[in-house]
C-alpha cells in the first residue's frame, strides 16, 4: 500500500506542476497578469512545489485510508473522490481569494480558476484510479 501512495502522490505532484505551470506561466500568464491577483514578478517555483508534494501525499494517503475497497468501480471512486476534494481546495484558492483579494474581471477569474480546479482533479482522479486499482488497504 505504502508503494501505491507513493506513485499516486507523485502522480498528483507532477501532473499538477505540470499543468499548473503551463497554464498559469505559458497559456493563460497574459490572463492572470490582468486579474491584478498575482502580484509576484517572478513566482517561487519550489515554494509552489512544496505545496504541491504536502498536497499529493496527503491526498493519496487519505484516499487509501478511506478507500481500502474500491468496489467495482475504481475509477469512477478516484475520480469522485479527487473532485471531491478539489471542490474544497477551489473553494479557498477561487471563491475565498476572490472575497479577500482586488480582482479584475471576476467572472473570468471564476471561469479560469474553476476550469483548471477540475482540469486538475479529473487528472488526479484518473491517476490515483490507475494506481490503486486492485490493491487493498
Amino acid at each position: 500500500m505504502a508503494k501505491s501512495i507513493v506513485l499516486a502522490a507523485l502522480g498528483y505532484i507532477v501532473g499538477t506542476f505540470f499543468l499548473g505551470y503551463v497554464w498559469h506561466l505559458v497559456l493563460f500568464r497574459e490572463v492572470y497578469d490582468a486579474f491584478g491577483v498575482y502580484t509576484r514578478k517572478d513566482p517561487i517555483i519550489p515554494m509552489g512545489l512544496g505545496s504541491m508534494v504536502l498536497q499529493g501525499f496527503i491526498l493519496a494517503g487519505v484516499y487509501a485510508w478511506l478507500h481500502g475497497d474500491r468496489g467495482p468501480h475504481p475509477l469512477r471512486s478516484a475520480i469522485v473522490f479527487n473532485l471531491l476534494i478539489g471542490t474544497f481546495f477551489a473553494s479557498g484558492t477561487v471563491l475565498a481569494l476572490a472575497a479577500k483579494a482586488e480582482i479584475s474581471h471576476l467572472g473570468a477569474w471564476f471561469g479560469y480558476n474553476t476550469a483548471f480546479s477540475l482540469l486538475q482533479f479529473l487528472l488526479s482522479g484518473i491517476v490515483f484510479g490507475f494506481v490503486f486499482r486492485g490493491s487493498k488497504a
